[in-house]
């Protein structure tokens, strides 16, 4: 099992989208949205936010911030990673097939399973090409 020494670095004038983008670059069947404040309920398409904000917008960072990603890190290390040292509310998302369901119920396992749990569900989900 390879367990490469991934971080995501975040300074306040990194978009949420870049952040998104280079946490699904190491885990392409994982996803994370940022929540926004306040929500309790199970978060819909209406309380993430935008991810053309800047983490300046929403936490009082000054330093640039490493929060690893590592292969073995569990989902609930890295949320708890995003609220501790951030003050931000992420959920992670795996795909299944064409959707993406938040992990709840999973989020002891690692970065690596949860990937690889999508990557095999989504094969299985895929439609065959229609046989003439």
């Amino acid at each position: 099992m390879n367990n490469n020494k991934k971080v995501l670095l975040i300074t306040k004038d990194s978009l949420l989208a870049e952040i998104q983008h280079a946490f699904t670059a190491s885990f392409p069947f994982l996803k994370i949205d940022f929540i926004k404040p306040g929500i309790v309920a199970k978060p819909s398409r209406s309380s993430t936010i935008d991810p053309n904000t800047l983490v300046k917008h929403l936490s009082s960072i000054g330093t640039a911030i490493k929060i690893p990603i590592d292969n073995l890190r569990t989902i609930a290390e890295v949320t708890n990673d995003f609220k501790n040292c951030l003050g931000l509310v992420v959920d992670v998302s795996r795909k299944s097939g064409n959707v993406w369901n938040v992990i709840s119920l999973t989020d002891g396992w690692t970065l690596e399973s949860q990937n690889t749990a999508g990557k095999y569900i989504s094969s299985v989900m895929e439609v065959p090409p229609e046989q003439n």
